[in-house]
């Protein structure tokens, strides 16, 4: 692990940045606090600086969007206290740094499954979001029974729809996770993608996998038999 400051990191990432790449983030829903460094970049680095609890915390009070992502890939989550959790989402709204915390911290704390519940009920759209995210991590591990899946399928079923933008993203992930992990309830998963429609009529890059989930579920099920 490199010895270095929070400041001669921003001056870093700061040199990394490009005003292009900027602003397409922040068309994407990060701050103005943002440089428009490479995903790629911040890779490299977090692997240069190791786990480093301490600077992740400078780094992340920061507000800047690449120190929150580099944070995101140094903290130690056993250092992290529920509360503390709690807030740092709070305060979040740009969607891809939300993903992040939460696949790479929050889903490895011993206290996840509150967390799960507590935001996947919430009003607001970034802790619905992040609360599902959580959920679609206990999904693709594989150890859900099916009682549990039942449960998850009945909420999805009757709030998906109506849910606001970033949890209802975050819930068509989980729809897609159960059919594609949990093989008796694929046909289950792609009948009630069609039956809600959501993101049936996305525009979908040429060489993606659309969002619609009878269509992810059925490519990605299709690609794993080959």
């Amino acid at each position: 692990m490199i010895k270095i400051t929070k400041n001669e990191i921003l001056t870093m990432l700061r040199g990394l940045g490009n005003e292009k790449r900027k602003q397409m983030y922040i068309k994407n829903g990060a701050g103005e606090n943002t440089y428009g460094v490479l995903l790629g970049e911040l890779r490299k680095l977090a692997g240069k600086l190791g786990t480093n609890h301490e600077l992740a915390l400078e780094l992340w009070q920061s507000g800047n969007t690449e120190a929150q992502w580099l944070a995101c890939m140094m903290f130690d989550v056993k250092k992290l206290t529920l509360d503390e959790i709690r807030s740092m989402v709070s305060q979040l709204t740009y969607s891809d740094i939300i993903d992040k915390f939460i696949g790479e911290v929050v889903g490895g704390h011993k206290d996840a499954d509150i967390l799960a519940k507590e935001w996947s009920e919430s009003g607001k759209d970034n802790l619905g979001r992040a609360g599902w995210n959580l959920i679609v991590h206990k999904v693709s591990g594989g150890k859900l029974t099916n009682d549990v899946l039942e449960e998850l399928l009945t909420t999805i079923k009757a709030e998906l729809q109506t849910a606001t933008p970033g949890k209802q993203w975050a819930m068509n992930h989980a729809l897609c996770g159960i059919g594609i992990r949990y093989p008796q309830f694929t046909e289950r998963c792609i009948t009630l993608g069609e039956a809600l429609g959501v993101y049936k009529d996305l525009k979908v890059s040429k060489g993606c996998t659309s969002a619609y989930a009878p269509n992810w579920i059925t490519a990605v099920v299709k690609k794993r038999k080959k």
